[in-house]
């Protein structure tokens, strides 16, 4: 299992967050989240997807979110 970190921008923009990025609200008005228990075969662009799905607003505790989760 993978851990990813996506991106959520104030506008709804969903993109692959820095490597170095934490989990949480960014001085910028963007959400980092940290999505845990990936499959290994799934790629960021499928984590990216599915979080668009749910309309960018993934439900977590603390901004962490389980793949389970958001995986249609």
């Amino acid at each position: 299992m993978a851990v990813h970190m996506v991106k959520v921008a104030y506008e709804g923009a969903v993109t692959r967050a820095l490597k170095n990025a934490e989990a949480g609200l960014t001085s910028g008005g963007a959400v980092v989240y940290e999505i845990r228990g990936v499959p290994a075969e799934k790629t960021i662009d499928d984590v990216v997807d599915a979080v668009k799905r749910v309309g960018g607003a993934p439900k977590h505790t603390d901004h962490e979110v389980d793949w389970a989760d958001i995986a249609g």
